[in-house]
């Protein structure tokens, strides 16, 4: 195990995240060294393969297994799911799209169905479109988006939250259309042009779809380091380097609660909210994450990205704090929780203790 933690005198005075638009500064102490190595073991003991902590842009944790690397990607699973709604935000930045567009202005087949000719991008992106939910596509053999397009829907748009890929996927489609009718830009060319390089960061398609498309809810790989500076890069609300790459309203769009559908997710990105038992039961991942959602001791603004096997991407703004935590696919994970993960990086000790 390669485990490196740092402090630095930087973190003591820092301004909340979001208060880009004003003033107002407040003082963010930095974690306890004794939090960062039991979390750090914890994380070890639960499958871990990275670990890599930002407070306020520094590194003051860093951590790999020794089988892994700093320089080795490792597949985000659905964690990949969470950069459509920062392209969707550089794209309504760029004036391309907006949120309530729908579908169907780019999706032409779709005008004259009675269902998939109402769906939004907004539907899309919080995954309340009534598309079928793809699961029993795998993401290593998903249909061609053109497969996927075709496909019926399951419910009426905006009916009831359905976890899945083809939302993405269908979404990816839609972009690339509009991308292609001003010039020939892939929705993959678009995201490596508007986010990856400007970030100076970079994604490997481990699955692509049929049609060679990319994989866009399941199927990305990057390095831990490379997907913290992404998450840094949304804890900042679209500002890099001094320029506001996307509109900060955007980003701020993404993290809003999906109400009634599903409060806990907002634009491709899960949110610390309560929800409903009829709610929760719809699926693993909401049932999962409401112990968390139910912590009066987990900040209020905390949201992340999360893939199989316990891929996680935490953003929480008001700690200055990006976490990124990659895993084993194997039995291990099974015994993380994010509930004891949060609590043993703020509060140095697990959610029951």
């Amino acid at each position: 195990m390669k485990r490196r933690i740092v402090f630095s005198a930087g973190l003591i005075a820092a301004a909340l995240s979001g208060c880009q638009d004003d003033a107002v500064e407040v003082v963010v102490p930095p974690l306890p060294a004794a939090n960062l190595a039991l979390l750090a073991d914890y994380h070890q003991g639960t499958g871990g393969k990275s670990l890599y902590i930002t407070q306020d842009g520094e590194v003051i944790l860093e951590q790999y297994a020794a089988e892994n690397s700093a320089s080795q990607p490792q597949l985000l699973a659905s964690g990949t799911k969470s950069f459509n709604g920062i392209v969707a935000a550089a794209a309504v930045t760029d004036g391309l799209i907006a949120f309530d567009d729908l579908a169907s202005t780019y999706l032409t087949e779709w005008k004259t169905d009675p269902r998939k000719s109402r769906i939004t991008l907004r539907q899309m992106l919080s995954q309340t479109d009534g598309q079928l939910s793809g699961e029993a596509g795998s993401a290593t053999n998903m249909e061609s988006w053109a497969d996927i397009l075709a496909e019926p829907t399951s419910y009426e748009p905006g009916q009831r939250f359905e976890y899945g890929p083809y939302h993405f996927n269908a979404f990816a489609a839609a972009l690339q259309r509009k991308l292609l009718s001003n010039g020939t830009e892939t929705y993959e060319a678009y995201l490596k042009r508007r986010i990856l390089d400007p970030l100076g960061i970079g994604v490997q398609w481990i699955y692509r779809c049929a049609d060679q498309n990319p994989q866009v809810a399941g199927g990305a790989a990057m390095t831990a380091k490379d997907w913290a500076i992404f998450g840094e890069f949304v804890r900042n609300r679209g500002l890099w380097n001094g320029q506001q790459l996307i509109r900060p309203e955007l980003i701020d769009e993404c993290v809003q609660p999906t109400v009634p559908q599903n409060p806990a997710y907002g634009l491709s990105w899960w949110l610390k909210e309560p929800v409903s038992d009829e709610i929760a039961n719809q699926n693993a991942t909401v049932k999962e994450l409401q112990a968390l959602a139910n912590a009066t001791w987990a900040p209020e603004d905390l949201f992340l990205a999360a893939g199989a096997g316990k891929q996680r991407l935490y953003i929480i703004p008001s700690k200055k704090l990006v976490v990124v935590r990659q895993a084993a696919l194997g039995a291990p994970s099974r015994a993380f929780t994010d509930e004891d993960f949060v609590s043993l990086l703020l509060r140095g000790k697990k959610a029951a203790e």
